[in-house]
């Protein structure tokens, strides 16, 4: 049997966001370009055989999480801060339904928001990352979540 590494971000919203162990979040794909979260639908459903609109605005948001985490991994200081990720607002548009398992994509934020980040977090201790993440099914955009992100000490 071939041994797989599961990645620190799946590890960690396992353990640490009871939820998305619920959900069967797992981690697709993680690049340069974005972050990729699934889970399928049959742990996801609704009472119409389709994903429940709950478990989809929840993916979606766990990809935005996942991005900033991710981002924090590696951002100690001497004192070894410890960073915390807060969701501050968020709005969801429900465009179509989801037959089948669940798939979000949160596109990585450009360098300049990037650096804008954190050269807020290094001068004020707290910083605001707005991210769009969207839950896709064949190539079609079925729901589409914006959300603000805060991270402080």
């Amino acid at each position: 049997m071939k041994s797989v590494k599961v990645p620190a971000l799946e590890l960690f919203l396992h353990e640490m966001i009871p939820l998305a162990k619920a959900m069967g979040v797992g981690v697709a794909v993680s690049d340069d370009r974005a972050l990729v979260l699934t889970a399928p639908k049959e742990q996801n459903k609704n009472s119409l055989n389709t994903a429940f609109g709950g478990s989809l605005v929840s993916l979606a948001t766990l990809a935005g999480y996942g991005v900033v985490w991710e981002l924090m991994k590696n951002e100690k200081d001497t004192g070894k801060t410890e960073w915390r990720i807060v969701v501050k607002e968020s709005r969801a548009a429900y465009r179509r339904p989801v037959i089948g398992d669940l798939r979000a994509i949160c596109e990585r934020p450009a360098q300049a928001a990037i650096a804008e980040f954190k050269e807020a977090l290094s001068r004020y201790g707290k910083a605001k990352l707005k991210l769009r993440a969207s839950i896709v099914e064949n190539g079609k955009t079925a729901v589409d979540v914006q959300a603000a992100f805060v991270v402080s000490r």
